[in-house]
This record gives C-alpha cells, sequence and structure tokens, in this order.
C-alpha cells in the first residue's frame, strides 16, 4: 500500500501524533517568524558577505574593500539585487531566509517519506528537530549563505530522487535538467555544493529511465545527447572554476604535518557533532565537562553511519551527496558547527533509522527528543529576547566588540560611544543595509 493509502487510513492515535507534530511545527514558524523583528545581526562571514553585495551593487565587482575573497558570488548578487531594488532592509533578508527555510524543509519532506520513512509522523519530528537546534536558530538571523544552500541542496535532492521514479521521458530529463541548475546555483552560493555532482552523475548511471533512453534513442538522438553532456561538462567546469578556489585551504594547511592536520580535523569535526548532538554549543559547556563533547560527536558519528550503512543496498543520490558532504568535511581544515546545518535533518534522518534497526527503547529516545526540545526553545526564547531587545539591542547581541558599532548606528544608547571604538566599515554596512 502507498504512504498515500497509509496516512489516510491512520489509527486515532497515529493521527493523534500527527497533529501534535504539525502543532509543534506551527509553535516553531511562529517563533522564527519573531526574528524578523531583529535588527541586522552581524559575525566576520556577514560582514565579508555583506561587503560583496554592497561592491557588486556599486559596480566594483564582488570584492570585500578592494580585495577578492574565498566567498562564492551566489548570495552577495542576491545582496546586490536588494541593494539596487531598494529593498536591502534586515526584515527582508530574514524574510528571505525563511523561504529558504520553508522550500528546503518541504523537500526534505518529500525526500524522507520517499526514501527512509512511511510513518509521516517520525518525518515531521525530524523537521522539528532541525528547527530546534541552536545551530539553526542561530544562524537563521545572520546573513550568511547556510540557510540559502540548505535550500539549493535539499530541492537538488528531491528533484534527483523524484527523477529516479518517472516513466516519462521528458519528465525525468527536466527533472535532472533542473536539478543539475540547482547544483550550478549551491555551487555559486557555497564551495561544498561541488558534492552534489558526484550525486548527479550516480542518478544519471543508475536510473533505468536514462538507460532506456539511450536505448531507444537514435543515432541523431545519442549524438544529441552526447553534445548536452560536453556542453553541460563545460558549463559546469566554467561555474566551479568562476566561484571556488582552495586559497583558504592552503593557508591553513602549509607548514602543518600530514598527522597533526588529520588529528586536528578530526577533533574539529567530533566537536561539532558532539555540539549538534547534545544542542549545546561547546563555547558554553562548563571547562571541565567539555572533554565530554567530543565523545559524544563520536558516538553521534557512529550512530549516523549505521544508520547510512544499512541502507547500502537502497543507495541513492541522497546517501552519494551525504558521504561526499561528509568526506569534504573531514578534509576542512576549520572549525564551526554550522558547517554541518545543510545536512542537519540527513543527519538527524539517519540517526532516527539507526535508532529503529537497532531497536533503542522508545523512552530514551523520547527523553533524548524532549531535552533537546527544552535546549531548542531555550535557544530560540534567548534568540527573540534579542530580537525584541530594542535599545538594548547593542547590549545583549554578540561579545560587546561591535556594541559601539550598534549604538553608534542604532542610535539607541544613553551614552555616546567614543568615535575610536566605533568599526567604520560594520557602521558603513549598517547603515546600507537598514
Amino acid at each position: 500500500m502507498s504512504n498515500v493509502s497509509n496516512s489516510t487510513l491512520q489509527p486515532p492515535a497515529a493521527a493523534s501524533r500527527i497533529w501534535l507534530a504539525r502543532i509543534l511545527l506551527l509553535l516553531l514558524a511562529i517563533g522564527f517568524l519573531l526574528q524578523l523583528n531583529s535588527p541586522l545581526r552581524l559575525n566576520t562571514d556577514a560582514v565579508v558577505l555583506l561587503s560583496m553585495g554592497d561592491s557588486a551593487a556599486h559596480n566594483g565587482g564582488f570584492l570585500n574593500h578592494g580585495q577578492a575573497t574565498v566567498f562564492p558570488p551566489g548570495y552577495p548578487a542576491l545582496l546586490a539585487f536588494l541593494l539596487k531594488a531598494g529593498f536591502a532592509h534586515p526584515w527582508v533578508i530574514l524574510s528571505l531566509n525563511a523561504i529558504f527555510l520553508v522550500i528546503g524543509l518541504l523537500s526534505v519532506h518529500a525526500l524522507l517519506v520517499r526514501r527512509l520513512f512511511q510513518d509521516r509522523t517520525v518525518v515531521l519530528v525530524i523537521c522539528s528537530i532541525f528547527l530546534l537546534s541552536y545551530v539553526v536558530i542561530k544562524h537563521f538571523t545572520l546573513p550568511l549563505t547556510d540557510v540559502p544552500f540548505f535550500c539549493c541542496s535539499m530541492c537538488c535532492l528531491a528533484l534527483l530522487d523524484a527523477a529516479i521514479h518517472q516513466a516519462s521521458s521528458l519528465r525525468f530529463l527536466t527533472l535532472a535538467l533542473s536539478a543539475w541548475l540547482l547544483a550550478l546555483v549551491a555551487i555559486a552560493v557555497r564551495r561544498v555544493g561541488l558534492a552534489l555532482l558526484p550525486a548527479l552523475i550516480f542518478m544519471l548511471a543508475t536510473s533505468p529511465q536514462f538507460r532506456l533512453l539511450l536505448k531507444r534513442a537514435s543515432l541523431v538522438s545519442r549524438l544529441a545527447l552526447l553534445a548536452a553532456a560536453l556542453l553541460v561538462c563545460l558549463v559546469t567546469a566554467q561555474v566551479v572554476r568562476k566561484t571556488s578556489t582552495l586559497s583558504d585551504f592552503s593557508t591553513a594547511t602549509q607548514s602543518v604535518k600530514t598527522s597533526e592536520l588529520v588529528a586536528r580535523v578530526f577533533n574539529y569535526r567530533l566537536t561539532e557533532l558532539g555540539e549538534l548532538f547534545a544542542n549545546f554549543p561547546f563555547s558554553r559547556t562548563p571547562e571541565k565537562l567539555r572533554f565530554v563533547t567530543p565523545w559524544i560527536g563520536f558516538f553521534a558519528l557512529l550512530l549516523f553511519l549505521y544508520g547510512l550503512v544499512s541502507k547500502r543496498v537502497q543507495i541513492g543520490p541522497t546517501e552519494v551527496f551525504l558521504v561526499c558532504y561528509t568526506a569534504i568535511l573531514f578534509t576542512w581544515p576549520y572549525y564551526d558547527a554550522r558547517f554541518w546545518l545543510p545536512v542537519l535533518p540527513l543527519l538527524a534522518a539517519y540517526c532516527a533509522l539507526a535508532a529503529q534497526r537497532l531497536r533503542l527503547p522508545a523512552v530514551l529516545v523520547a527523553a533524548y527528543c524532549l531535552v533537546f526540545a527544552v535546549l531548542g526553545f531555550g535557544a530560540l526564547a534567548y534568540s527573540t529576547r534579542i530580537s525584541f531587545a530594542g535599545p538594548k539591542f547593542p547590549d545583549k547581541f554578540g561579545d560587546g566588540r561591535l556594541r559601539s558599532t550598534y549604538c553608534a548606528a542604532l542610535q539607541s544608547c544613553a551614552v555616546v560611544p567614543n568615535p575610536s571604538d566605533v568599526n567604520p566599515k560594520v557602521l558603513h554596512l549598517l547603515e546600507e543595509y537598514k
């Protein structure tokens, strides 16, 4: 029986669980929409991206104060468009993040229902877990590439998975072409979008529809397909060449022993996974307990890998992408839990699949989800407090280094800040994107 039929014949208990999951998602949606009231929140990467957008809007190229950066031009191009259109306001930028988040989650929902879980309640809970992650809550309010890339990559994977099940050659080619275009957009937004290309190639190589299409095609049609394939490869190579660089990778790895680099990167990834699994930032963890975080991450990694391996018989583009994405991160010599944000719902899904296969006690899983949710709602409440801080925003947001700059930009502080404490670059951006 199909998933649709199952959902229409749910027993009362299952129907109640679905409604509870939907109510939870509604509450979370309201919580995220409240963040639209926030002034522009900045960090180091956000300053660079906004500077690139500002430079491009004034015909200066995608530069940061005249200097080239390691960031692809995709997201700054969107910011430049908003500036030229006169809509580069904080609430507009956050509204776009909200739209990206919704579209990405709809794609995740479609993907997980088709690939992993017949029980839609599990899928809705995974979507809720994603929204309750402190990493998502924190970076939703920042003008960064994480949420747009999440949207592009999940939509691409949903299209690749849908293409496999198409009986019509025209629909198959349309979905495959759309997925390729989304992969190019993803690469233009974040360099790690390259992980989508092996997934696309895998889909074509294993698709019965594609093999049937080649078998039935005439010689002229095959030559046309070959020419189209060459064009696709050339366009893809050009996009990668224009948007991607490894200069920051070289800088971080030079003069470092390979063994030391491997150990450092492995520790970074385990610590990040530990933060995500515990839903608590490493920096806020008591110093005496910080040694536990990498071990939590190691357990999370084993759980994730077990869930992934359990799908080896039915491997698809999603699994290929996830393996490639994870492999790239395990070579990246920088530390930040937000690196995992775009694939966080997939990590949660395969951990949930592992929990099912291992038959972990339902009480244990429920207790974990409850603690995770409490911490998540705490992070959302904290973020909402910042969003509605009003004149006290400079005191509530960040670590205090930009307090004087926010005071100067918002003109909300009782004491006029010392001009020497004001960052002129950040002040200019706050005035441009206001």
